[in-house]
């Protein structure tokens, strides 16, 4: 809802018409930030992103918060994010057989993770044991 009301604000639509239309589509049950907070978690899962990026957009559309948190813990359950990132993983590793020097690549896979977004302990966990890559 945060997004939307920021972008007629930004087109120049005044304080008063923002909030009719942001109460009308409320009304007619257009807005929903729950389900939306859920469709991009899913969206940027399926993406191979971690909590860490997916909270960042999350707060980049306004959707910080505890609210937000508590969708994140309950999208990631226990492991959940170890298999997006082993999955996202899979797929870079792949591309990285070009390099013939073996911890630069596990160096290549770790920045490429940690640039979407997963935790150092996942990141570690997911390079610790590359015979799981290669499977």
């Amino acid at each position: 809802m945060a997004e939307l009301a920021r972008k007629l604000k930004r087109r120049g639509f005044a304080e008063d018409v923002v909030g009719a239309v942001m109460d009308e589509c409320l009304r007619l049950g257009y807005l929903d930030d729950r389900r939306w907070m859920d469709q991009t978690i899913d969206r940027l899962k399926r993406k191979g992103c971690g909590s860490r990026r997916i909270r960042v957009e999350l707060a980049q559309r306004g959707m910080a918060g505890a609210d937000a948190e508590a969708r994140l813990r309950e999208s990631f359950g226990s492991g959940e994010e170890l298999a997006v990132a082993l999955a996202t993983a899979r797929r870079k590793w792949k591309s990285l057989q070009a390099e013939a020097d073996p911890r630069k690549r596990v160096q290549r896979l770790q920045r490429f993770l940690h640039a979407r977004g997963f935790p150092e302990s996942v990141i570690y966990a997911v390079t610790a044991d590359l015979a799981e890559l290669s499977a």
